[in-house]
């Protein structure tokens, strides 16, 4: 089990995120404001047994754009999530995971992100 309450770091400031709630396959962290939240996860990949496990930080800020009509006091939220997918028997896991991660995180650069964001598959 993680630490309660979290700390991440953003923009070179620290965020306390306190547990606020648990279950058997999900488990939420977020500030007392509400600004920030952590969401870990878990869920089935296929039938084959394959587990998933994801890790998501959010930031939940108010819509600057007034009126509304639908719902005045709407939020935008921006997400970053990380997903692992692994074999239920985590034979190389260990090894394979922080290589994937290194990878993938080598090969989304700015530009790669933005087009993403854009859209792009």
């Amino acid at each position: 089990m993680l630490t309660d309450p979290l700390t991440v770091t953003y923009d070179g400031n620290a965020k306390t995120l306190p547990r606020i709630s648990g279950s058997r396959d999900r488990t939420v962290y977020r500030t007392a404001d509400g600004e920030f939240e952590v969401e870990i996860s878990d869920y089935p990949i296929s039938r084959d047994g394959s587990n998933g496990r994801a890790i998501k930080l959010t930031r939940r800020l108010p819509d600057p754009t007034p009126g509304d009509a639908f719902d005045a006091y709407r939020y935008i939220k921006n997400s970053f999530a990380i997903s692992y997918g692994f074999d239920p028997t985590r034979a190389e896991v260990s090894v394979d995971i922080p290589r994937l991660r290194t990878a993938l995180l080598s090969f989304v650069d700015s530009t790669l992100q933005s087009r993403l964001i854009a859209g792009e598959r």
